[in-house]
């Protein structure tokens, strides 16, 4: 925008402009309504500021949406405003009186406009949110239906099979590598048998270090105990303890333990090589010696934890089945104590319902044993590999196995890296997959259709609010840099009377020519020192920065909406 200038009555502003750059750019009115509300200088000036903003933000915004639509289409499209090309509408720009009222506040139309392309903005992104989700909701599920048989649907490739043959048997599905398939049907039928070694060898290892560690308390405490029970004085002193006499009985079983380990002759207290770590006679001698001290020290507090039931008979649940733990106690070790046959009398119906789980409990623990002396059987039926399906990288293989024994083989399978496929038939579950992947195929045509129809809708609209808003930054910024008109026929009429605005489409690499040119036809608007370009060392002091011309200057970036 520039000052206009007259010719006699007529305006010559704007064909001064076109004369000039005549082969250089094409030149067309810009129509701003001259009648806008100016308002007040400071809120002019504020209102500037906040053009710039709004201004780069619908910019911004039109990149985007032309952008989103590029990306749902898979192509470049190019977008225009109703039947018109941007090119052409903003060459024939038009206010709309109707939608943006000149009536209305310079600072209301912004707002207006900017509040409405930040919804426009909001209502694609929520569109295009949605067809994201469904369409990568649906690809995943199309990668699983035809990716590797490592993560394909097992349903459409073994249908209906019998997965349990018999009550003692399980069908499963594994997937090997093909680089590794001879391996497997090499070895899929022993493949336990390392798997037992080594089970075997973790169970004595564990034993072991379980025995070593009840050795070591039993050397470092029992001395101590008995030690403290050498004296009458300190013997009495100790046995007040209630549940010292629970403390005694859980040393004499872990010696006992250690006692019959070292006598078995089993690797515990021998190094690798067969060597003993210690003197395994001598040190069984002397625990056997603890052991006897410690019996008496039990009889001794068993005797003093009985002593109040002899007169008065437990009343409460709690002090009758400490009377049983006792008196259990004292047969576990075979402690003669007169006091237990007495007690126990009194507490007869308890001592016998903990017998009774304590003869269940023995006959439980001599079947674990009697079943670890049996040999197992194998946990693959041999013979039963079968080939089902093979890809590029990958083969499927049914083969049956032990029902009890399944947990340990697929341990087994996931220490060899092997993948066991889970399924169960299901032709519901089967229907509801193909199902599911066409409602979100036709959910993704639908929310593919919203958001490409609200781009195209919606990008116009954009457009012409961000015109509008070029055409109020022109008006503001001309009344700053130019101030209103002397005349006062003019005032409701500053454009065309008193500025005019031109649109100039610089022809290809002419825009250094033409800058020239029409610096030279405005030069009296502005010294200078104004608007010398600076080089690149130079620092700007004026406050106006390196575009700064005489004349008011808006870029219209066309490409990047």
């Amino acid at each position: 925008a520039f000052p206009q200038e007259y010719k006699g009555n007529s305006r010559v502003g704007l064909q001064k402009l076109v004369d000039a750059l005549r082969g250089y750019a094409k030149v067309v009115k810009f129509d701003v309504p001259g009648n806008l509300k100016i308002g007040t200088l400071d809120s002019l000036m504020s209102l500037t500021e906040s053009l710039s903003k709004v201004d780069a933000l619908i910019g911004l915004t039109l990149g985007k949406v032309s952008k989103t639509l590029e990306e749902l289409l898979g192509k470049a499209t190019e977008l225009g405003v109703g039947e018109q090309s941007k090119t052409r509408y903003v060459e024939t720009f038009q206010w709309s009186f109707v939608k943006f009222k000149t009536s209305s506040s310079l600072q209301g139309i912004v707002e207006g406009i900017e509040t409405d392309v930040k919804k426009y903005d909001a209502d694609i992104k929520k569109l295009v949110s949605t067809y994201n989700e469904v369409s990568q909701t649906l690809d995943s599920i199309e990668r699983t239906d035809t990716g590797s048989l490592l993560v394909r649907p097992l349903g459409p490739i073994i249908k209906k099979v019998e997965l349990y043959p018999s009550p003692s048997l399980e069908l499963i599905f594994i997937v090997v590598g093909n680089k590794k398939k001879e391996e497997f049907l090499k070895t899929y039928e022993t493949m336990e048998i390392g798997y037992k070694k080594r089970r075997e060898a973790k169970e004595k290892e564990d034993q072991a270090n379980k025995l070593e560690h009840e050795q070591n308390e039993v050397e470092k405490n029992v001395p101590t105990l008995l030690a403290g029970a050498e004296e009458d004085e300190k013997r009495a002193k100790l046995l007040q303890g209630g549940a010292v006499y629970r403390h005694v009985a859980d040393l004499m079983r872990k010696t006992k333990n250690v006692v019959e380990a070292l006598e078995s002759g089993s690797s515990f207290g021998k190094k690798g090589n067969g060597e003993e770590k210690f003197g395994v006679a001598d040190t069984a001698k002397k625990l056997k010696a603890d052991y006897e001290q410690l019996r008496d020290l039990l009889a001794d507090a068993i005797e003093q934890k009985l002593a109040p039931y002899e007169s008065q008979a437990p009343n409460t649940t709690g002090a009758k089945r400490a009377v049983v733990d006792v008196i259990l106690t004292a047969e576990e070790f075979e402690v003669k104590v007169g006091r237990v046959d007495t007690c126990r009398k009194l507490v007869i119906k308890e001592y016998q319902e903990a017998q009774t789980k304590i003869e269940k409990h023995k006959r439980e623990m001599k079947r674990a044993q009697d079943r670890k002396k049996i040999q197992e059987p194998p946990y693959v039926v041999p013979g039963s590999a079968n080939l089902i399906k093979d890809d590029d990288e990958y083969s499927l293989y049914s083969i049956v196995i032990m029902k009890k024994f399944k947990d340990e083989f697929l341990k087994i399978c996931r220490e060899k890296r092997l993948t066991v496929r889970a399924y169960k038939y299901d032709v519901e579950g089967e229907k509801k997959h193909h199902k599911k992947k066409q409602q979100l195929a036709a959910e993704k045509k639908k929310s593919f259709n919203h958001a490409q129809l609200k781009c195209r809708h919606l990008y116009p609209e954009i457009f012409i609010g961000w015109m509008h808003i070029k055409a109020i930054r022109c008006f503001a910024e001309s009344i700053l840099r130019y101030g209103l008109p002397k005349r006062n026929e003019d005032f409701k009429m500053i454009f065309p009377n008193h500025v005019q605005a031109a649109l100039v489409q610089v022809s290809p690499g002419r825009e250094p020519q033409a800058r020239k040119i029409m610096g030279k036809l405005y030069s009296g608007l502005a010294s200078e020192d104004m608007t010398r370009q600076l080089d690149s060392n130079e620092t700007d002091f004026s406050g106006f920065g390196a575009d700064f011309y005489p004349y008011v200057y808006l870029p219209i970036d066309l490409n990047h909406g």
